[in-house]
């Protein structure tokens, strides 16, 4: 890259804040965010929303909420079952 930046590392998921109503703690933990690559965009951004309708008391979702995860992108991901191209057969559990 021709710019120097502070970027983490290449990862799949990382929980960084529980749902809160609280704003400036919000604020706080997207301020402190770093850019990062991922090497397999945008199904890190699937992995990413994977997690977060999993991992329900991590995320904190409410038992009565309905949850909606919404993704805007104007990459295209790759074709259904291309993993298998790449050796990755096991799908996720």
């Amino acid at each position: 890259s021709d710019y120097n930046l502070d970027c983490m590392p290449p990862h799949g998921y990382i929980h960084v804040l529980s749902l809160t109503d609280n704003i400036a703690e919000f604020k706080n933990a997207v301020n402190k965010q770093k850019i990062s690559g991922n090497i397999d965009t945008p199904e890190g951004g699937f992995d990413a929303m994977l997690q977060a309708a999993v991992c329900q008391t991590h995320i904190g979702w409410r038992k009565e909420a309905k949850r909606l995860l919404l993704v805007m992108t104007d990459q295209t991901s790759h074709l259904a079952l291309d993993s298998k191209l790449a050796g990755i057969v096991i799908p996720h559990d």
